[in-house]
């Protein structure tokens, strides 16, 4: 006999079982479903000989959105997840050999601003950041706070008010543009164009709205859990769990269809499940292609614009670094250069921006008494295939820019 659940949902990353945790609450029984052998998705984790690397997402901002699962179930978050604030928010280099660490506090950041640059550029990046929060609160928040706004909701009533905002001359500008008619410094413009690739964006392409992502990591401010990034969703999956939510693991076969009576029958690993409610918790055009077969969708969502892909390094390292923090960035010289090679050419530039997280500097417990754990990464275009001799010669090039820097 056939399985009946409420809603079954595919994919066992954060989203998912946020999804499924919300459901439940709603009464429903829930069942998830997952090809890998174990929760998290893209926060994952990797060990070595006393080091240790979160494989994917490494800033993390708006943390009450992570507790209010547990709030909504009842629960004391700080009983499940712990995180603190980061006083140090991204250290960057430069490529004419300046650098500059924003900091958490506003009325040191402030001070350092006006003292690094000078008086005009200093205070371009208070107001610019000002600005941010103004537009993010406006609309920003918003729209992550209801997602299913659209077309058809045009003329709502919330909606309405939000306009003036919406509709100012960002909307038609791209980010790059709006940056340069804020700040005379080559070197602000390209440190604010790199919002953009938080959703992966080009900045030289994506709207001036988005300047208000700043506004989460220089006023919201950037946080790190006590154990990692991976132990939010190790929390969230522990909360799923216990609220009775229920998980099958390695499940590499996955196809669904949607009945007459527009229930869902889901063949799994030869198992047959049935769900009035099917959820996607994975990239919409695998599960198109994969699970629903539904081609002409997948086809549709295959033509669109991909947004960018990374290479990363996992490096156990050493020694000290003192001079690096949680986040580092390593700016190229021709910023514009590099996106134009990733989304027209498919290619990596040879002399990339180069981000290192190493979250041992604020959890000693990810690395040696003595090393550091580096997560390296450069920007790559989707979907692109790596050569060994590409790999190797980034890896110099990463490696000759830190030394020529630190020393």
């Amino acid at each position: 006999m056939t399985k009946k659940w409420d809603s079954i949902v595919i994919g066992a990353g954060l989203a998912g079982i946020a999804t499924a945790l919300r459901l439940r609450k709603k009464g429903h029984s829930v069942l998830v479903l997952e090809r890998n052998p174990s929760f998290g998705g893209k926060l994952s984790e990797w060990s070595f000989e006393g080091y240790r690397w979160d494989r994917g997402p490494s800033l993390f901002t708006l943390p009450k959105q992570v507790d209010e699962l547990f709030e909504l179930c009842g629960k004391d978050p700080r009983s499940f997840f712990n995180y603190h604030k980061i006083e140090e928010c991204c250290h960057y280099y430069f490529s004419d050999d300046t650098e500059f660490l924003f900091v958490a506090n506003p009325e040191k950041r402030n001070e350092a601003l006006l003292n690094h640059f000078n008086k005009k550029d200093g205070q371009s990046v208070i107001d610019y950041i000002a600005e941010s929060k103004e537009t993010y609160e406006n609309i920003g928040d918003f729209f992550v706070d209801n997602a299913q706004y659209g077309p058809k909701n045009i003329m709502d009533k919330e909606l309405l008010k939000r306009y003036p905002s919406l509709m100012s001359p960002k909307l038609l500008r791209s980010l790059n543009t709006f940056n340069e008619k804020n700040f005379d410094n080559p070197n602000l413009v390209q440190l604010f164009n790199r919002y953009a690739t938080y959703n992966g964006s080009n900045p030289f392409e994506i709207s001036g709205l988005y300047s208000m992502i700043p506004h989460l990591e220089m006023n919201d401010g950037t946080y790190f859990p006590t154990e990692g990034m991976r132990s939010i969703v190790a929390s969230v999956y522990n909360l799923a769990v216990e609220e009775g939510v229920e998980f099958l693991f390695d499940q590499t076969s996955i196809n669904a269809k949607q009945l007459p009576d527009d229930t869902f029958e889901i063949s799994s690993n030869e198992a047959v499940l049935s769900a009035t409610y099917l959820i996607s918790g994975i990239d919409c055009v695998p599960f198109y292609r994969d699970v629903l077969k539904d081609q002409k969708l997948a086809a549709k969502y295959t033509a669109q614009e991909r947004s960018t892909s990374a290479m990363v390094y996992y490096w156990a390292v050493e020694k000290i670094i003192p001079e690096l923090k949680l986040h580092n960035v390593f700016f190229t010289k021709d910023y514009k250069a590099e996106f134009t090679r990733i989304f027209k050419e498919k290619e990596i530039i040879s002399d990339p921006t180069i981000y290192v997280h190493i979250s041992s500097v604020v959890n000693p417990s990810d690395a040696p008494e003595n090393g550091q754990n580096w997560f390296v990464m450069i920007n790559a275009p989707a979907g692109k295939i790596i050569s060994d001799e590409e790999r190797e010669n980034l890896k110099e090039y990463i490696i000759t820019v830190i030394q020529n820097r630190l020393g």
